[in-house]
């Protein structure tokens, strides 16, 4: 196996892995740091090429954490509209 083959093994494996909670952080420090920077010369990448890759991971991750705040946003609104039902329930079985 070639070293830019290798270089290109860990950049496509940190990408992926920023699906997995467990390792999203560790992925942001790699592509924020000196290794994502090595990697890519090595795997041949031109700097515009680190810029557009590296566009499309902050995209990614941007989406990951507003979809995370969207999901909790909904659950806390579900916690709402079952207080709100059981108070009308309540309402209804106090005024009968």
């Amino acid at each position: 196996m070639s070293l830019r083959k290798l270089a290109e093994g860990i950049i496509l494996q940190s990408i992926e892995d920023l699906w997995n909670e467990d390792c999203r952080e560790d992925c942001i420090t790699f592509f924020k740091g000196k290794d994502f920077r090595l990697c890519a010369e090595v795997a041949g990448m031109d700097l515009s090429d680190q810029v557009r890759l590296l566009n499309l991971v902050k995209g990614s991750i941007e989406s990951m954490r507003y979809g995370r705040k969207k999901k909790a946003g909904q659950e806390r609104q579900c916690v709402h509209e079952k207080k709100a039902r059981g108070k009308q329930l309540e309402r209804l079985l106090n005024f009968a």
